[in-house]
């Protein structure tokens, strides 16, 4: 009888482990092609709501997408005229980086998630346009007659809003002095760089984005640091803009940063109308994936350089602070002050500045790109 028992236990974990491992897949990629509108749709068939990054790129045009999943790689039917191959690769642990090598250049057109089907299949949708129809719409931008990369760095919360409270910390105080430290950084770089606040002061979300557009900023950088009740968790992470956050955590975190301007009293009524005519528009589409671009830049030069990242590092939600139509907008949680070993990191300036440096380069990286695309 005892041995039964084992024998039953062992089973159930045995189970237990394979149910786990079959769940959180990616079943199946499929295409639908639209020759007359040169568009195309990408599907992939998934067991879970997994959290996803997609953005597109134009040297050698290529789709690449990272989702967590637990499938082993293997390869996909490519039922589209539009593409030439799919490749498959481990980005990260339980995170899959699928690439999509394209015959012309396309932007993508949206992303987003279908309800689970009669099958418990849910769907992650992916719609591109090929680019010569973007070029048309175009030619009537002037471009920007200067000379210097100019960014404008967004210290989070201030005034009477702290942020993160935690071991006597303020959230609103790390992000000032990091911001400044980041402003030294990159002037010596030569780049022209602007504060939204400089100071202890409260900054309405919507004047945050509308001193980077007064700025004629080409690349708009808000820096937090983030706390959970989980105390474990830590490293630094990266937030894009999306119609749909990439997973429940950061749909939180996106709920919570939003909400600041109440504290202040200010009106959020016209906010939701203005998001409504942003995500229509043409020009936004090009500043999500420029976004895009420079946030898997942060990702992998922190990782190069040792720094400790959140698991899928790159996540997306829609975050007010990034709501800009032109401008390249990222929010960027430097770390946890529910972490110790954080708090110590973000707290002494040896530490931080290593983790700023990177940042730099990463905006240094990005900066040439854009240049060497003009």
């Amino acid at each position: 009888m005892f041995l039964f028992k084992i024998l039953l236990l062992f089973l159930i974990f045995i189970n237990s482990n394979f149910l786990l491992s079959v769940d959180e897949r990616l079943n199946n990629i499929r295409f639908s092609d639209n020759h007359l509108n040169k568009s195309f749709r990408v599907v992939l068939d998934l067991t879970h709501k997994a959290a996803y990054t997609v953005f597109s790129l134009n040297n050698n045009p290529r789709l690449v997408v990272d989702i967590e999943t637990k499938s082993n790689i293997k390869k996909f039917q490519n039922d589209s005229a539009f593409i030439k191959s799919i490749r498959t690769s481990i980005a990260d642990q339980n995170v899959m980086r699928i690439v999509f090598d394209l015959k012309s250049k396309f932007y993508i057109d949206k992303h987003f998630y279908l309800k689970k089907n009669e099958n418990n299949i849910f769907r992650l949708v992916i719609d591109l346009r090929k680019k010569e129809n973007l070029n048309i719409q175009k030619k009537n931008i002037k471009p920007k007659s200067k000379t210097k990369f100019i960014v404008t760095i967004d210290a989070g919360h201030g005034g009477i809003d702290p942020g993160a409270i935690n071991l006597g910390k303020k959230e609103k105080n790390i992000t000032l002095k990091a911001a400044k430290e980041l402003r030294m950084m990159l002037k010596n770089k030569g780049f022209k760089v602007f504060l939204t606040r400089n100071d202890d002061t409260f900054i309405s979300l919507r004047q945050r984005r509308n001193i980077a557009k007064k700025n004629k900023s080409d690349l708009f950088i808000s820096l937090h640091v983030d706390s959970l009740k989980k105390k474990t968790t830590r490293g630094t992470s990266i937030y894009t803009l999306s119609e749909k956050a990439s997973d429940r955590i950061t749909a939180k975190l996106a709920e919570r940063e939003n909400k600041v301007d109440l504290i202040a009293g200010v009106n959020l009524q016209d906010v939701d109308n203005e998001v409504a005519s942003i995500l229509l528009d043409l020009n936004r589409r090009d500043t999500k994936n420029s976004s895009s671009l420079f946030a898997e830049s942060y990702v992998n030069i922190t990782r190069k350089n040792g720094h400790r990242l959140l698991r899928g590092p790159h996540r997306h939600a829609g975050f007010a602070v990034l709501k800009s139509t032109d401008i390249p907008s990222v929010l960027i949680e430097l770390g946890f002050l529910s972490n110790v070993s954080d708090v110590k990191l973000l707290t002494k300036k040896k530490s931080r500045t290593r983790l700023l440096t990177s940042l730099a380069e990463a905006i240094e990286l990005f900066a040439k790109k854009r240049s060497n695309s003009n």
